[in-house]
């Protein structure tokens, strides 16, 4: 197994906390931040004020209003009276296509009692689409001609399952962090909005860190990676790192970590990269610390990242509840040679204790998913 480890911190705390632990060989994921859902429909894309290509994603959740579920769930675009409806009662997620200029798309909900407050997304349709790949650009993104960044999936960018409800999780305490822990999880798990959720529970003393791992996919040529996950929080006063890492054996044998987390030691978002051969953090410019989280609440996190074909990665950027953050200068290299399988791709999930005595973090993660093109 592998640990990245702090090689600074800004608020003169100790370094060394843990940050990925490599497993298997796999591509995984990414970290959290803030308060949610002030709204009863939470807009993935496109975000509100951003630039994006064609075909445009539609995605949006909804959780119905006034305490109630919802019964309909759809959208209509610009002026039109057509309504789409949604996948589901609850969610919207489709691509579609759309001409160059300003464009929105009006989410519109429905529970026993009517109609719910619309929520509506304003954005641009750039007159041409973005790439990916081996050309190193941004994950689902680049520059528009305006300048604004550029966030949103291509129609071929490839799922993965719903990574909450998948079997195969194991737990493990973190020893790249001081002190103890000990997790155990519960699927499917209620909660006041889901009850199709992951519940993760740890105990801990000292900092102690707990994280959780799933070995969910085999692909070692994709380039390009979105994390979509809805996180809950019901004691954020005892978190102090959320980190959520994805792992990828390149084709040539070498693993690729992709590692992000909310920390409230430098109270960033934080990037990992490799120097030394071994992995470390390093803070960016977008604001994070899982201390000032409200409690119980649903957050909806995005993140984008690539790399290059040897292995150098970029994080692009972050949406935390619908604000889109662009990282600045977050690039460094990112593969290790480890040995793993290649093709493998890998999830990590893990909270660092934020008492220096003991104590206690019960969390929910809801839709995790991994794009990848």
């Amino acid at each position: 197994m592998l640990f990245i480890r702090r090689t600074c911190s800004s608020s003169g705390r100790k370094p060394g906390r843990a940050v990925a632990f490599l497993f298997l060989t796999a591509l995984f994921g990414l970290a959290l931040s803030q308060p949610a859902f002030a709204a009863n429909i939470t807009v993935a894309s496109p975000v509100n004020g951003t630039t994006v290509p064609s075909p445009v994603w539609i995605r949006a959740h909804n959780i119905g209003c006034d305490g109630l579920t919802p019964t309909a769930f759809g959208y209509s675009i610009d002026n039109s009276s057509t309504l789409t409806k949604g996948v589901t009662v609850n969610d919207v997620d489709v691509t579609t296509g759309m001409a160059a200029g300003s464009h929105t798309v009006h989410f519109k909900s429905w529970t026993s009692n009517g109609v719910c407050p619309v929520v509506s997304t304003t954005f641009i349709v750039a007159g041409g689409s973005t790439s990916g790949g081996s050309g190193g650009n941004t994950s689902g993104g680049g520059s528009s001609s305006s300048g604004s960044a550029v966030y949103a999936l291509p129609s071929y960018a490839v799922p993965s399952a719903d990574l909450d409800s998948v079997g195969g999780w194991s737990a493990e305490h973190d020893g790249g962090t001081p002190g103890s822990s000990k997790g155990s999880m519960v699927y499917p798990a209620s909660t006041p909005s889901y009850d199709d959720a992951r519940e993760f529970y740890m105990t801990y003393s000292n900092h102690g860190g707990e994280r959780w791992h799933l070995s969910f996919g085999n692909n070692g040529t994709s380039m390009n990676f979105v994390l979509d996950t809805y996180v809950y929080m019901v004691n954020p006063s005892q978190v102090q790192n959320l980190e959520i890492d994805l792992n990828q054996v390149m084709s040539n044998g070498e693993t690729v970590i992709y590692g992000t987390q909310c920390s409230s030691i430098s109270k960033t978002w934080e990037y990992a990269y490799i120097s030394g051969s071994s992995p470390h953090w390093k803070s960016s410019n977008i604001g994070c610390n899982p201390l000032t989280w409200s409690a119980k609440t649903w957050h909806h996190i995005q993140v984008g990242f690539h790399r290059n074909s040897s292995g150098v990665v970029t994080h692009d950027w972050v949406n935390f509840d619908g604000t889109h953050s662009v990282f600045k200068s977050a690039t460094g290299a990112g593969a290790l040679k480890l040995g793993w399988a290649k093709g493998d791709l890998l999830v990590n999930y893990q909270i660092d204790g934020e008492s220096k005595g003991s104590g206690s973090v019960t969390s929910y993660i809801h839709k995790m998913t991994f794009y990848h093109w």
